[in-house]
C-alpha cells in the first residue's frame, strides 16, 4: 500500500484522558503534564496492555521501528530506513546506531537497542506461557510464528508432538520469520504478501526487548519501574500503583528535542465528576465531560471550552449468542428474519446521544470496517466500494420493517397459539448474569448483558426498552443482567448472555484486521456462530497481493457478515467531550497501534483550548494534510 494513504484517516485526536499543566514554563508552554488514571497496576508489561493508561506509559517509555507523525504519515523511529521486495513479504530495517536503553532514574545502562532486541521481543511473544495479548493479530503475518506458538502451545497442555519443549525453543532461529542480519540490521520474513506491514510496526506485539535484563528479571518483569528498562522519550521514574505514576523526559533519548513536556504526572482518581472538578481547580490540563455534565455546563464560563473529540477507528456493535443457553432465544438467533427485526428495531441515533447528544448521526457506523482507514491504490475508500457504500451511508433503523420481520419470524419458529416450536419449560443459568424460568411461549426471553457503570447501565436500559416498543412486548421480553467485575470471565468466556455489545479496536490498515477475526473460529467470534462462506472468501481474500482484488473479495465477505445480520455494527468510537490545555493537532495522528498515545510535540498552553481555536486549528490541520495529498505524499 502507498505510503501515501497513511495520513488520509480520519481526523481523530490523540486520547486525552491524560493532561496537565505546571507552574513552570518552557518557551511560554507549560513543561509538566497532570493527568489522571483509574485502577490499580500490578504490571505494566508492553505485551499485555489493556488500558488507555498502560497504552500511554508504554507508548512513551518505549518506542518501536516507526511511528506516526501529526499527520497520520508513517515516519521513522528506532528505524532510520527500510527496504523490502517485490511482493512485500521480506522487508528489512536499518537502526539508529548508538541508541541506549536507561533505567528507572533515567541513567544511560550498559545496552544499546539492537536489532536482536526485536528478535528477543518477538520471540517473547511467541510463548504462550508469556501470554502477550493480542497474539492472534500477527499469528498469521510472521511466517513460522503460528506453528512454533502453537507447539510450545500443546507441549504445556501435554499433547505429544514429537519434541520437547527445549527443542522447540531451540528451533526458533530457524522456523520464525525475524533476523537480525547485523547489529543494527532486522530482518522480517512474512507468510504472504503483506503490503501494509508497516501498520503492523507500531503495535506494541513489535516493540523490542533487552534478552540479557530480561533474563535477569525475570518473573518479575515490568512488575515494578526497575523491571523495565526504556528506549522512548520518558522513563517511569515514580510508581505508586494506587496513587501516582510519573514519567520523566529521557536526556538520552534520540528525538529528544522534540520531547517538549519534561514530566507527566499521572494521579489515581475515582471518576469523571472527580477529574471535572479538579480541572476547574487547576490541578488537571485535560478532563472528560460526559452528557450530563455537559448540560450542567452549558450558559456557564465553561461552555465555550468544551471540545469534541474526533471519531476513530473503534467500532461498537452487538454480538448475538447463537449457543445460547436460553433455548428460546437459541431458536430465534437462528433464525434470519429475527436477526433481521433486531437490526431494524435498535435506534443507533438515540443511543449515540448518550455519548454525543448534539450531533449523534455523526457517529454512527453501520460497517465493519471503518471509514477512512483503509484505501486502494487508486485513492478509494474501502467502504465506498459498491459492497458497502449502501450499508455505510444508510441507517437501518425502521420499526415499522423492525415488526414487520418479527412476524415473519414468528410465523416460522411459533404455533398459531404463541408455543415456540420444538422449546418446553426449562431453567436457565447463566449465573450472575441471569437465573430464570423458559415456558416455551412468546414473549421470546433475551438476557442482555452489560455493566454496572452508569452510562452502561443506562444504554441496556434504553436498548431493552426499544426492543420492546419495536418488536412488541407480546413477543420479546428483554431481562437486563450485570457484570459485576471482569466482563470477559463473567460473560463471554462462560457465553452468559442472548445479546451483547462491545467495543473492537482496528489493529492495522487492512480489512483482515477485524474480517478474520470474525470467522468462525476467529477471535472475536464471541457468539459461536458458524458461517462457512464468510470463511471462504476471506481466505480467498487474504492471499491475494493485487490490493483491488484483494479488498472486492473482503467486501464480499463483509456484505455476507451484514445481509445476513451476524453481527450488528452500531457506532465508532470516540466522539467524547472534554476540556483541555493542550493543543490539539500537535502530536502523533495514528489509527493503529500506541504512537497516537504519545506526548512526542505536545505543546500545554496557560488557558483551556477554547472551540474556537480548536476549530481554527483543525482547519489548518485538514488545510495541510490537504496539501500534502496534493503533493504526491
Amino acid at each position: 500500500m502507498k505510503k501515501s494513504v497513511s495520513w488520509l484517516l480520519i481526523f481523530t485526536m490523540i486520547l486525552v484522558t491524560l493532561a496537565g499543566c505546571s507552574n513552570n514554563e518552557s518557551g511560554g508552554y507549560e513543561d509538566v503534564f497532570y493527568g489522571t488514571f483509574s485502577g490499580e497496576y500490578k504490571t505494566i508489561n508492553p505485551y499485555d496492555l489493556s488500558s488507555v493508561t498502560g497504552y500511554t506509559i508504554i507508548s512513551n517509555t518505549i518506542d518501536g521501528l516507526v511511528e506516526n507523525d501529526k499527520y497520520g504519515m508513517v515516519v521513522p523511529s528506532l528505524a532510520e530506513s527500510w527496504t523490502k521486495n517485490e511482493d512485500d513479504t521480506v522487508w528489512t530495517f536499518k537502526l539508529r546506531p548508538d541508541v541506549y536503553w536507561v533505567d528507572s532514574n533515567g541513567q544511560k545502562t550498559e545496552y544499546k537497542v539492537t536489532a536482536d532486541d526485536f528478535v528477543e521481543g518477538i520471540r517473547y511473544i511467541s510463548d504462550p506461557k508469556n501470554a502477550a495479548k493480542n497474539f492472534r493479530t500477527i499469528s498469521s503475518v510472521i511466517k513460522g510464528i503460528s506453528d512454533y506458538y502453537y507447539n510450545l502451545a500443546d507441549i504445556d497442555e501435554g499433547i505429544d508432538i514429537g519434541m520437547t519443549r527445549e527443542e522447540v525453543e531451540k528451533s526458533f532461529e530457524e522456523t520464525v520469520g525475524v533476523k537480525a542480519l547485523d547489529e543494527y540490521t532486522l530482518e522480517y520474513t512474512l507468510d504472504t504478501s503483506t503490503p501494509y506491514f508497516l501498520s503492523y510496526l507500531v503495535m506494541e506485539l513489535f516493540y523490542p526487548v533487552e534478552k540479557e535484563f530480561l533474563n535477569e528479571v525475570g518473573e518479575d518483569f515490568a512488575t515494578s519501574k526497575e523491571t523495565l528498562l526504556y528506549n522512548g522519550g520518558y522513563y517511569i521514574s515514580t510508581w505508586e500503583r494506587d496513587k501516582l505514576i510519573v514519567l520523566t523526559k529521557n536526556d538520552y533519548y534520540w528525538d529528544k528535542e522534540n520531547i517538549t513536556v519534561r514530566e507527566i504526572n499521572l494521579q489515581k482518581v475515582g471518576d469523571e465528576i472527580t477529574g471535572l472538578e479538579m480541572f476547574q481547580r487547576g490541578e488537571l490540563t485535560s478532563c472528560s465531560v460526559s452528557a450530563e455534565q455537559l448540560k450542567a455546563l452549558d450558559g456557564t464560563e465553561w461552555e465555550k471550552y468544551v471540545n469534541l473529540k474526533e471519531k476513530n477507528t473503534v467500532t461498537f456493535w452487538f454480538t448475538m449468542n447463537y449457543q445460547s443457553k436460553n433455548p428460546e432465544y437459541k431458536t430465534f438467533v437462528n433464525n434470519l428474519n429475527f436477526r433481521k427485526a433486531l437490526l431494524h428495531g435498535i435506534d443507533r441515533v438515540k443511543i449515540s446521544s448518550l455519548y454525543e447528544p448534539n450531533q449523534p448521526e455523526f457517529f454512527i457506523r453501520n460497517t465493519i470496517t471503518p471509514e477512512d482507514t483503509v484505501f486502494d491504490p487508486n485513492g478509494v475508500d474501502y467502504t465506498d466500494y459498491p459492497n458497502l457504500k449502501p450499508y455505510k451511508e444508510n441507517n437501518p433503523y425502521d420499526p415499522e420493517l423492525a415488526k414487520e420481520y418479527m412476524n415473519k419470524a414468528i410465523e416460522e419458529l411459533c404455533s398459531e397459539d404463541g408455543t415456540i416450536n420444538g422449546v418446553g419449560r426449562e431453567s436457565v443459568d447463566m449465573d450472575r448474569i441471569a437465573k430464570f424460568e423458559v415456558d416455551g411461549k412468546l414473549p421470546v426471553d433475551i438476557v442482555l448483558a452489560t455493566t454496572t457503570d452508569p452510562v452502561e447501565t443506562k444504554k441496556a436500559l434504553l436498548i431493552a426498552e426499544m426492543l420492546k416498543q419495536n418488536l412488541g412486548e407480546e413477543n420479546v421480553n428483554v431481562i437486563v443482567g450485570y457484570a459485576a467485575t471482569s466482563f470477559q470471565d463473567e460473560v463471554f468466556s462462560p457465553m452468559n448472555f442472548d445479546l451483547v455489545d462491545d467495543s473492537y479496536s482496528f489493529k492495522f490498515a487492512d480489512p483482515s484486521a477485524n474480517l478474520e477475526r470474525l470467522t468462525t473460529d476467529g477471535s472475536l467470534n464471541e457468539g459461536g456462530y458458524t458461517v462457512e462462506e464468510f470463511d471462504k472468501l476471506v481466505e480467498e481474500a487474504t492471499a491475494k497481493s493485487d490490493l483491488v482484488e484483494r479488498y472486492t473479495i473482503f467486501s464480499e465477505a463483509e456484505k455476507y457478515m451484514l445481509d445476513n445480520v451476524i453481527i450488528i455494527p452500531y457506532m465508532t468510537g470516540g466522539g467524547s467531550y472534554y476540556i483541555s490545555k493542550e493543543v490539539p493537532f500537535l502530536t502523533p495522528k495514528g489509527q493503529f497501534g500506541l504512537t497516537k498515545y504519545k506526548m512526542k510535540g505536545s505543546k500545554i498552553q496557560s488557558d483551556p483550548v477554547t472551540v474556537e481555536q480548536y476549530e481554527k486549528l483543525k482547519a489548518q490541520h485538514e488545510e495541510e494534510i490537504e496539501k500534502l495529498f496534493q503533493e504526491g505524499n
